[in-house]
């Protein structure tokens, strides 16, 4: 509601400025400057007002170009300009699915039983004295139906500076502009998942007509780690906040790992590196170089010390201070339909262009007592 006071307001003013515009023209003599400053102020008062009632109905015409007309207005200089000239912003790469292994599969969840053996050897005799046994326990992993939905009306495009991406084809999924849209939204879509889904993600219920907010489709890996610690299954070192010092910060590192270590030697043995932010693994590198290289010696800056354990930063991880790490095997992607990840099926209905597609998409782990964590964000 808020939004749309504020959108309401813009438009008067900009109708205002029509009017201004009007009276100033007319009493100088030049009515024609008036004309073409009303016809790209009326449209904009159209592009806002019309943003704004489709919003409030749910559907909304994301092609945003107002600047764009205030700027150069509702014309189009052929040749002036090309697809190249569109400077795509910079997007969030994917990292973290990287590390989990991938499995293409046709079911929605992925199952196995982990299995613990009890003790068989003990010393001879000749009397029969069986030991021995094994605990078969359910592991699974969920994978989530996740989907892009997007409509557009590219003819908005054809009468601005924009107009290279129109062209005379009445069928408009032919036009320069689906081609170059539909690839930037699968790109997008790899940012949404590195950005909001796959580490930071928490499910909610679905809102039939709403499309759920960024964050709450699929069980990220935080909330796994969480659920396990609530559990009692995760290895949850004690080690307290996140110093912000650097030099404290290795040690805090090498502190969590030498209690992991004393907890369950074997594990930290297949642990390939220690997950966190970024701007935690630049404050490691920091202190790595002040704690050890003082004397100009080559230690190594992402490596724990005196291990073969890494320090490995993800885009995912941005904003938290959450530290785990778990055996490369023990980390397993899952997606069902993944031909579906980078192709759309386009429709046109009239001149409105619909981009979709729709696959299923899961990370976890095997098995949560093989991961290491730090005491933080446990909620």
């Amino acid at each position: 509601m808020k939004q749309f006071k504020f959108l309401l307001a813009l438009s008067v003013g900009i109708m205002l400025n029509v009017l201004i515009v009007a009276s100033v023209a007319q009493f100088s003599g030049h009515p024609e400057y008036f004309n073409k400053t009303a016809v790209t102020m009326v449209t904009l008062v159209s592009i806002v007002l019309g943003a704004t009632v489709a919003k409030q109905q749910g559907v909304l015409n994301t092609l945003t170009v107002a600047a764009i007309i205030a700027e150069w207005g509702l014309l189009y200089r052929a040749g002036a300009a090309t697809v190249k000239d569109l400077m795509i912003a910079l997007m969030v790469k994917s990292e973290t699915e990287a590390i989990f292994a991938r499995r293409v599969t046709e079911s929605t969840v992925m199952e196995k039983a982990f299995v613990e053996f009890q003790r068989v050897l003990q010393a001879y005799q000749n009397k029969w004295t069986p030991i021995g046994g094994a605990t078969f326990t359910p592991e699974k992993i969920d994978l989530f139906k996740l989907k892009i939905d997007v409509e557009e009306y590219p003819d908005n495009l054809e009468q601005t500076w924009l107009g290279f991406l129109a062209d005379g084809n009445l069928d408009r999924k032919q036009w320069p502009f689906t081609k170059w849209y539909q690839l930037h939204l699968i790109a997008k879509s790899v940012e949404d998942y590195e950005k909001f889904e796959i580490f930071g993600g928490v499910p909610s219920a679905i809102v039939p007509g709403v499309a759920n907010a960024a964050g709450t489709n699929v069980l990220g890996i935080k909330k796994q780690l969480n659920m396990g610690h609530a559990a009692g299954q995760t290895l949850t070192v004690a080690v307290g906040a996140v110093p912000t010092d650097p030099v404290e910060f290795v040690d805090y590192i090498e502190e969590m790992y030498a209690m992991a270590v004393s907890n369950n030697e074997v594990l930290l043995a297949d642990v390939d590196a220690f997950n966190m932010s970024h701007a935690l693994e630049r404050r490691f590198k920091t202190g790595m170089r002040k704690k050890y290289n003082e004397n100009y010696s080559q230690t190594d800056l992402v490596t724990i010390i005196d291990t073969n354990i890494g320090i490995r930063g993800l885009n995912s991880h941005s904003g938290s201070n959450k530290i785990w790490a778990t055996p490369a095997w023990n980390r397993q992607c899952g997606i069902k339909k993944p031909q579906n990840e980078s192709i759309m099926q386009v429709e046109n209905v009239d001149r409105l262009v619909k981009f979709y597609t729709d696959f299923y998409k899961g990370v976890g782990f095997w098995h949560k007592g093989y991961i290491v964590q730090n005491d933080v964000e446990l909620v």
